[in-house]
């Protein structure tokens, strides 16, 4: 993406919004930030060639209008870099959520075409927070921001921009902040992609609301062939020694899928683990309790070997409707579309009930999955369908989570008047 566009900004500031104490208060909560935003701005005007009108994108809900979500997708599609500002507010807030996990994905998918694996994300620190309170996908970017001075570590932004004996501590935060996001954009140099539905997007801290939140296990099981074993037709371009190393969206991604679909799960907060299809059945043998929720990524080229065929017939026999499949085919395989009939075929012959269950709206995980960008927006949305249907299940008993027995904490001293929530 060439620097200094008028539609693609240079840097997209993502925060929290501060509710107004009084809904009649004429008054803008936000007015600090929106001060940091423009003098960070300037700094980043002086330092590059971005366009004056688009140097940084900050959403401001009233100035958007009616495509608020439309233009907060564009932006998140075609910035340069992603500034998160750190508060307590910063995590518990969804729409920041959902900024992190686009940009995030979008990180992802161009690591995944074998580009340096260096972040454009570039956090700040707005005011002072304790990190390990803070999500994972938050504590895995490292912020050590020595250079932008020994007050602004100890008051923030937020601290550094009301006291005005600071004045000359924040100007020198801001300018250093300006010059690691610059760098940052080199370093990363970012493609512009298509903006996602920012309303369905999946959110990186997870939420009360939300069923998907840190700690759910989801299984991610891979069952494709390896270099050792390749049909008539096919070539060992997307394939490696095991099964892991399947890569079937070569040559434009590069990256294995599975090591792809891991990371992009630990995005909106599961826990995925990964294991072939041979390591996952030994495991449901010796294990006593319900097979998690998971996905099995299914290669469709191993529907041609007897041997694999009857692996997946005995997964096509499994009652778990929260265990399904996704199936990759890849538009730009010439051997895939030469042999379409006859892997459509095996594979209606080997996972016709699986195939049949899954979700309507996700019916492309069955059909074909054509790219890597669509992989990456259909896997967050099968995988929430499957957590769903696994906590649904009337016969699924409930475990509780490894460690120590905490007991339930309950009120001491005067109840009076506190009447108990008829929901717990």
């Amino acid at each position: 993406m060439a620097v200094g566009r008028e539609s693609e900004p240079y840097f997209f500031l993502s925060y929290a919004h501060t509710p107004k104490r009084h809904p009649n208060d004429p008054g803008d909560p936000d007015r600090w930030v929106c001060q940091f935003y423009n003098d960070l701005c300037d700094s980043i005007l002086g330092l590059t060639n971005a366009h004056p009108r688009s140097v940084g994108f900050m959403d401001r809900e009233s100035d958007l209008g009616a495509r608020w979500p439309e233009q907060l997708a564009q932006a998140l599609a075609t910035c340069q870099v992603f500034v998160p500002l750190y508060s307590e507010r910063y995590f518990d807030s969804e729409h920041c959520g959902r900024e992190w996990f686009a940009f995030a994905r979008r990180e992802l998918n161009h690591r995944a075409q074998g580009h340096a694996a260096g972040s454009a994300i570039v956090p700040a620190l707005w005011a002072d927070i304790d990190p390990e309170s803070m999500p994972e996908v938050a504590q895995s970017i490292k912020y050590d921001h020595s250079d932008l001075g020994r007050r602004y570590r100890t008051e923030g932004f937020y601290g550094l921009i009301k006291l005005k004996r600071f004045r000359k501590d924040y100007e020198l935060a801001v300018h250093q902040l300006a010059r690691r996001i610059v760098r940052a954009a080199k370093a990363a140099k970012l493609s512009a992609v298509e903006p996602s539905d920012y309303l369905s997007l999946q959110t990186a801290f997870g939420s009360p609301d939300n069923l998907v939140t840190a700690g759910s296990q989801l299984q991610i099981t891979v069952l494709a062939l390896d270099t050792s074993r390749l049909p008539a037709g096919r070539t060992g371009e997307y394939y490696g020694q095991t099964p892991r190393t399947w890569s079937p969206y070569r040559p434009l991604h590069s990256q294995p899928l599975a090591e792809y679909a891991k990371e992009l799960a630990t995005f909106f907060g599961c826990q995925p683990t990964v294991a072939t299809f041979d390591e996952r059945t030994a495991e449901w043998a010796v294990n006593g309790r319900p097979i998690p929720p998971g996905l099995c990524l299914v290669d469709a080229w191993a529907t041609l070997s007897p041997e694999d065929r009857k692996k997946l017939r005995r997964f096509d026999e499994l009652d778990q409707s929260w265990i399904s499949v996704l199936v990759p085919w890849n538009i730009h395989d010439a051997e895939m579309t030469a042999a379409e009939r006859d892997l459509r075929r095996a594979l209606s012959q080997s996972l016709q009930r699986k195939l049949d269950s899954v979700p309507r709206r996700c019916k492309m995980a069955a059909t074909g999955i054509p790219t890597l960008t669509e992989f990456g927006e259909l896997l967050p949305e099968m995988a929430m369908t499957m957590l769903k249907r696994f906590r649904k299940d009337e016969n699924v008993p409930a475990y509780p989570p490894e460690g120590p027995h905490v007991e339930r904490p309950r009120l001491r001293g005067n109840t009076q008047g506190i009447q108990e929530d008829p929901d717990e």
